[in-house]
């Protein structure tokens, strides 16, 4: 009958995609990073030079060339004024597409431009006022580029270039949230190393 028919149908996709997936071998990573990150626009204006977190750089690869990619990471600022105790912290969580070069038989380049989809936003410190309490939420768009070195089995370094561009949409304050028009927009771009397993 006609359930039977779409339970095959669906074995059958099941194997199929399963035996492309093997054929491509496919091939991911896992990775963190540690680096500076240079704050921009008018959202992050009056901030220093701060630090980026890579909490998670995944990556898995369709073929030898082509895979997808997600990324979570943070950066940190302090405000520029010695008198005030109060930072501003950027974070977000993104995916897209990624394409693989291979340079020689150890450097690989990774071109890895991403979507966004979440960027937030607060302020912190003694010195942070009303703003303590408030989120700014937004979206953006990630050009990544990370030039790969082969190790030891399973392992590799990079060393990444990212450049983030988006708005804040909105800030969340005392359980309310409100819609932003103006001062919104932000760019950081980040310099560091990272590492990563593959398997």
């Amino acid at each position: 009958n006609l359930t039977i028919m779409k339970k095959h149908f669906l074995i059958l996709i099941a194997a199929g995609f399963f035996s492309f997936s093997n054929a491509q071998d496919s091939k991911a990573y896992l990775g963190v990073g540690l680096g500076l990150s240079v704050p921009g626009g008018s959202a992050l204006e009056d901030l220093k030079t701060g630090l980026n977190f890579k909490f998670i750089d995944f990556g898995y690869r369709f073929s030898e060339n082509w895979g997808v990619t997600i990324g979570l990471d943070s950066s940190g600022f302090n405000v520029d004024e010695d008198s005030v105790d109060a930072a501003v912290g950027v974070a977000s969580l993104a995916i897209g597409p990624m394409y693989s070069v291979g340079l020689n038989e150890t450097i690989s380049w990774d071109i890895k431009p991403k979507y966004a989809f979440s960027i937030a936003g607060v302020v912190r410190g003694d010195d942070a006022d009303l703003y303590d309490d408030a989120v700014w939420s937004g979206s953006g768009f990630i050009l990544g580029n990370s030039i790969v070195f082969k190790s030891t089995k399973g392992f590799a370094f990079s060393i990444d270039l990212d450049y983030t561009f988006g708005k804040f949409k909105e800030i969340e304050f005392e359980g309310e949230t409100y819609d932003l028009s103006t001062n919104n927009k932000l760019n950081v771009l980040t310099l560091g190393a990272g590492v990563r397993y593959n398997f």
